[in-house]
């Protein structure tokens, strides 16, 4: 898995078409791709989102989705007890103490029978509630951070895995910031769910069933008046609903605009100072905060006007409690003490509304970020292995690659290679030549087998490439690209990425057989020396030289190099001619040549024009024969004596 991880990684930020060069400069700085658009009109809650959230993550931890569903319950039954505990107190001690004193009586209790025990027996049940509420909500926070943690622990590693398998069309066409916002802000919006929507939703659901009930218990006739308001309520919030769903879905989207352009910006850091485009830049990024803000003053609107209509209704019952109670009350129909504990009942069952409404507003967030997070996971690879596949069996000498009559386009209408055909004999080199745009390039990504060819035959040892496991393909391949790519570590971690049992020992041979051993231990440090982010601290010379042990580590038969067109001194070209030439000793190397020493030297050279092979053969020979290639050796002799 490592190496295939390694290539896709390295091969996604070159190799496919961009699809970019039609586009003005301020879309490639503020556009979405499509990916990104897709999808924004799903309803406000996905069903479909949350089966998969609860079933496919939170119940993988069933103990604790138990614990946390019984302390949703005990804290439901000390919310409702509190205003059940005042009406009780207020009837039995105040209202009519012929009650308390009677109960006193008939229950043995450790109170005498006067109205102020009875007031005193109800602060005391209302402490131990009290107490009860914050040992409960202590266990129950523990609970659900717990929860939260593992569930997000999970989506982050399934998206990491997901991601090393997609295919390199997927990274042509999706911004690096896209895909971070997904195992990041929408992570979190959905870790929100987990932490906040689920847990509190089944406090306060369960609450306003008990309230309900007791209000029924206490008073139908003005429990009924207050619940026959329901379907007005339920329109209004179905109305908003549908108002904040579009809102924060636009949101959502303005921000995974922002996070695209910032990690663009900041990987083309040195393109935007070496072009003096800042201020330009700066304006188009406060283009997209201002949209950005502009789309959550819009969200802000909408709710700001939700939860004070909700506080109206609360105060429009409250004023047909008093009114239709108090007529009750007076017709001899109800207590005083009833009519209060209406009141006391309608208080907390509103709050217990508002607060269903606040979750809602969080659960919008999660399903804009769930609907992302699960539209990321649910993109198939397209290069997978096919059914049957076999493993590519291991040997001691290089493998045999051969093209037959290839076809291939990243937009299968618009083929950038046609019928290329070639072959690479075992422990043999050939040179891909050919200006930029030819299909150089592309032809090494199908050798890794990165892309699916439309039309023709690619073989490996004999078996067509289809037929291999990518895993054992890319088991058995290596590859330096032009830019030298190089992870944030240590020199030494770096090399050892191209095997991971390695040993210190095992990276110090691989830089002394290639010959460079005494360049990386001249660094303060030697081979443990910092190479920075993609190996900044490293000049171009030492960062290639790392990256060619790092591929003699890993023991491939098939060696692909870009070679880096950068240009280097004298003596850093020879030392990296001398590593190059060992490191391609006995292995079947496809060489994308820029160095005309590397050219003379190659076993066959495949000239490469408008993504057609228009000619083959040594070097000597394609200089006589005039063609393409003697036009283009020309060009080389005539760029190398400047």
């Amino acid at each position: 898995m490592g190496v295939r991880s390694t290539m896709r990684g390295a091969f996604g930020s070159v190799f496919g078409a961009s699809g970019e060069a039609d586009r003005p400069v301020e879309a490639l700085v503020m556009g979405g791709g499509e990916a990104e658009e897709r999808g924004d009109t799903r309803k406000p809650i996905d069903w479909e989102i949350c089966k998969r959230l609860f079933a496919g993550y939170m119940w993988r931890y069933p103990k604790l989705q138990i614990l946390i569903v019984v302390h949703a319950a005990m804290l439901a039954l000390v919310y409702t007890s509190v205003p059940l505990v005042l009406k009780l107190t207020i009837g039995y001690s105040i209202e009519e103490p012929a009650k308390w004193a009677s109960l006193v009586d008939r229950l043995g209790l450790p109170f005498d029978a006067t109205p102020r025990s009875g007031v005193l027996a109800g602060a005391t049940l209302l402490v131990c509630a009290a107490v009860a509420f914050y040992l409960i909500m202590y266990a129950r926070l523990i609970a659900i951070n717990r929860l939260a943690e593992y569930v997000v622990h999970d989506l982050r590693m399934d998206i990491f895995r997901h991601v090393q398998r997609l295919h390199m069309q997927f990274f042509d066409k999706t911004k690096v910031g896209w895909i971070l916002s997904r195992g990041t802000s929408d992570l979190n919006a959905l870790r929100e769910a987990v932490a906040q929507v689920v847990p509190r939703f089944l406090i306060h659901a369960i609450e306003t069933v008990l309230f309900i009930g007791v209000m029924i218990w206490m008073d139908w006739v003005l429990a009924l008046a207050i619940l026959v308001l329901g379907p007005g309520f339920w329109y209004v919030n179905t109305w908003f609903r549908r108002r904040m769903g579009d809102a924060y879905r636009t949101v959502q989207l303005s921000m995974s605009r922002i996070t695209a352009n910032l990690a663009e910006t900041i990987a083309g850091i040195r393109i935007t100072q070496s072009y003096a485009r800042e201020e330009e830049n700066a304006r188009l990024f406060r283009n997209l905060c201002l949209h950005h803000r502009a789309n959550n003053m819009r969200a802000a609107r909408v709710h700001g006007m939700y939860i004070p209509i909700l506080d109206l209704a609360n105060q429009f019952v409250v004023a047909i409690v008093i009114v239709l109670g108090g007529y009750r009350a007076l017709q001899g129909d109800m207590m005083l003490s009833e009519v209060l504990g209406f009141l006391f009942f309608t208080g907390k069952f509103f709050v217990a509304i508002n607060v269903l409404a606040e979750i809602y507003n969080t659960t919008l967030l999660a399903m804009a970020g769930g609907e992302r997070v699960f539209r990321l996971l649910d993109t198939e690879p397209e290069v997978v292995d096919a059914p049957g596949a076999m493993p590519l069996a291991r040997a001691a000498r290089g493998a045999r690659v051969e093209f037959r009559d290839v076809t291939f386009g990243y937009d299968p209408d618009r083929p950038v290679l046609r019928n290329v055909s070639f072959a690479v004999e075992p422990g043999r080199s050939v040179a891909l030549v050919g200006h930029t745009g030819s299909g150089k390039t592309t032809v090494v990504g199908l050798i890794g087998h990165l892309y699916e060819h439309q039309r023709g035959e690619i073989l490996v040892d004999g078996h067509r490439i289809a037929d291999l496991t990518i895993e054992s393909l890319h088991a058995q391949m290596s590859l330096v690209l032009q830019e030298n790519f190089l992870f944030t570590g240590t020199v030494m971690e770096n090399i050892r990425f191209g095997n991971e049992h390695a040993s210190d020992d095992d990276v110090v041979e691989a830089c002394r057989a290639l010959d460079c051993l005494d360049v990386f231990e001249r660094l303060p440090g030697g081979l443990r020396f910092d190479a920075g982010e993609r190996g900044d601290n490293l000049s171009l010379g030492q960062r290639q030289l790392a990256c060619f042990a790092r591929a003699w580590l890993a023991n491939p038969r098939i060696l692909m190099l870009d070679e880096a067109t950068s240009a280097v001194d004298t003596h850093t070209e020879f030392r990296l001619q001398t590593a190059l030439e060992r490191l391609m000793e006995g292995r079947t190397s496809v060489v994308v040549a820029h160095r005309l020493s590397t050219i003379r030297k190659a076993g066959e050279i495949v000239v490469m024009a408008h993504g057609e092979v228009v000619e083959k053969g040594h070097h000597d020979e394609l200089v006589n024969r005039g063609g393409k290639y003697a036009e283009l050796h020309r060009e080389f002799v005539r760029l190398s004596r400047g």
